[in-house]
């Protein structure tokens, strides 16, 4: 499972699914999977022999808790509150990558890709105590950062 504020775009596609040999990206975020044109701008971005599934969170709980993946698949979501609600509902995750949540107003720095808002630490703690990973990466062959430490001394 990747977190990318962007969704899918140039870095996702290029830098994370050719390399992994991604055959399937199931995007999980409630307004795209309720909004056609942006569904179809996103599947746009992928190149045609990628699968694109584009679920709510509630329909992601229910798919991937029944789920027998045949196919090397990316769930990408754009929050750390989604994982947290999959989490919440009986997804088993045992890894987040968590890749790019970008400057906003009032979000602390972690990583030079990584800004953090009071509820995205909060979110973040809550799936620490479920013993999830959560790792910082850009790309796959750039350094992986564990967040564990940084997340649990954060206020």
């Amino acid at each position: 499972m990747r977190i990318d504020d962007r969704l899918i775009h140039g870095q996702v596609t290029a830098g994370w699914v050719r390399p992994l040999g991604i055959e399937r990206i199931v995007l999980v975020n409630d307004q795209v999977a309720q909004d056609e044109w942006q569904q179809e701008i996103y599947t746009l971005a992928v190149p045609p022999e990628i699968e694109v599934k584009i679920l709510t969170v509630n329909d992601a709980v229910q798919l991937l808790n029944s789920w027998q993946v045949e196919k090397k698949t990316m769930i990408l979501i754009n929050s750390l509150k989604d994982a947290l609600h999959l989490v919440e509902h009986g997804v088993k995750i045992n890894k987040v990558n968590v890749g790019g949540l970008h400057y906003e107003q009032g979000k602390r720095e972690f990583t030079s890709y990584i800004f953090l808002s009071p509820d995205d630490i909060k979110d973040a703690q809550q799936l620490l105590a479920y013993g999830i990973i959560l790792e910082g990466r850009e790309i796959p062959g750039s350094p992986s950062i564990i967040l564990d430490t940084m997340i649990r001394e954060a206020k």
